[in-house]
């Protein structure tokens, strides 16, 4: 009868199932678009983290050596002594002459104790332009070599252990610069101190070489 409900066409029945998945969900070629942008991403945020803790270091060590230099020069003037500085790869030592002239550490312990620079961080030492070696320690002996050869390593090393910056009574001192720096890193700090015994540290950028 007229009322009653007339079947639909076939060209209006409802679309498959497997059509109505293709078009709200995601192709196999879209997620793994997705995931590569993450993994980008990710790895731009763990290299600015990386970076910054890197650059926190950097600061701390450099300020650290800046206030050790300021601390020496008043300990020199205080006690009208003459305080040495000298650089090693691993670190730096403050040196005082003995009544032979000869350089020894300043302190075991304390403030003026020889100190490590943190890794990955190396120093570069100039003075009047003139890049430093830095002073090399003596390679330790094993053995009875070691124990029949310890008084002359030890005097050994007092010979050639000399200061390369002076921080002298009165405020005077080695002008010399310092650059520290880590490897393949863009930044470093440059340290400076000049006759009068004025420090500074700036922050700096490594300029990259140019090809012709």
């Amino acid at each position: 009868m007229d009322g009653a409900a007339r079947a639909l066409p076939a060209s209006a029945s409802l679309p498959p199932a497997s059509v109505s998945f293709q078009q709200g969900g995601f192709t196999l070629l879209e997620l793994l678009a997705v995931i590569a942008i993450i993994g980008v991403i990710v790895t731009f945020v763990s290299l600015s983290i990386g970076n910054r803790a890197l650059d926190d270091r950097l600061e701390a060590e450099s300020k650290r050596l800046e206030q050790l230099l300021r601390l020496a020069e008043d300990e020199a003037d205080l006690k009208g002594i003459a305080i040495g500085l000298a650089f090693t790869p691993e670190g730096y030592r403050f040196l005082i002459a003995d009544a032979r002239s000869k350089w020894d550490d300043y302190a075991q312990s304390g403030i003026f104790r020889s100190r490590p620079l943190l890794q990955p961080f190396y120093a570069e030492l100039r003075i009047e332009g003139r890049l430093i070696p830095l002073i090399q320690p003596k390679e330790s002996k094993s053995g009875s070599d070691s124990k029949a050869a310890d008084g002359d390593d030890k005097e050994d090393e007092a010979t050639k252990l000399k200061p390369q910056v002076l921080m002298l009574p009165g405020g005077q001192m080695t002008p010399f610069t310092l650059d520290l720096k880590a490897p393949n890193y863009p930044v470093y700090m440059h340290i400076e101190g000049n006759l009068l015994g004025q420090v500074t540290r700036e922050r700096r950028t490594v300029e990259k070489a140019v090809t012709r």
